[in-house]
């Protein structure tokens, strides 16, 4: 399941109210960020993950890291993985590994064309009316898959091609399934197995309702 939610429908005051359900060491390490929009939305996608494991009937597992610096939930069933950028927040429960990831439409400058685009995948950027959106689906396939397996930025992005899976929304490659949505001037993308193309919003009403459980716990 995937839950998104838009940064622009939050308030400060109710993301600080928001921020205790984190677990404490997010907390910590979003204090720690200086741009009040990053910070905003970091709070925001850790608040949507509480919201989504609560519908799901769990309370917030204890967190753990893998050696490649990935979060997890330790000893639970279900996988997470988030992602944020300026309009756009987004949260992916999964009982398999999964990795979901927003930017925000970006024409690339040739440089960073050649470093995350395969040879095909160039050509068919040249080719592209609308180089922002083709080019952003290509990147967050890329990054989508990358925190799936884990490997972050080790596998150089160049050396995965999707040029044959460029207009598709919803495809198998790499052994996992892959379904994209254009919304909110941002591309979001998830990686994971199985049906993965569910998307709920989650509102400010949503998350307030979610505060008013958790003071009354």
């Amino acid at each position: 399941m995937i839950y998104y939610a838009l940064p622009d429908a939050f308030d400060e005051a109710l993301l600080q109210q928001l921020t205790p359900l984190l677990p404490p060491e997010k907390q910590t390490a979003i204090a720690r960020i200086k741009h009040p929009p990053a910070r905003h939305q970091a709070i925001l996608a850790w608040a949507v993950l509480v919201y989504a494991l609560r519908e799901q009937g769990f309370a917030l597992p204890r967190l753990a890291q893998s050696e490649t610096g990935k979060p997890y939930f330790e000893g639970f069933p279900l996988h997470f993985n988030l992602s944020h950028t300026d309009t756009l927040v987004c949260a992916a429960l999964s009982d398999s590994p999964v990795g979901i990831d927003a930017q925000t439409l970006t024409t690339p400058s040739d440089a960073v064309a050649r470093r995350v685009l395969s040879e095909a995948e160039l050509r068919l950027l040249a080719e592209a009316q609308d180089k922002a959106t083709f080019f952003t689906r290509l990147w967050t396939l890329k990054e989508a898959f990358a925190k799936r397996t884990g490997e972050g930025l080790s596998r150089g992005f160049s050396s995965l091609d999707f040029a044959p899976f460029a207009q598709l929304d919803a495809f198998a490659a790499y052994g996992c399934d892959f379904s994209v949505w254009t919304l909110c001037g941002a591309v979001m993308t998830v990686c994971g197995a199985g049906d993965l193309e569910a998307l709920q919003k989650v509102t400010p009403q949503m998350l307030e309702a979610a505060l008013l459980l958790q003071n009354q716990g």
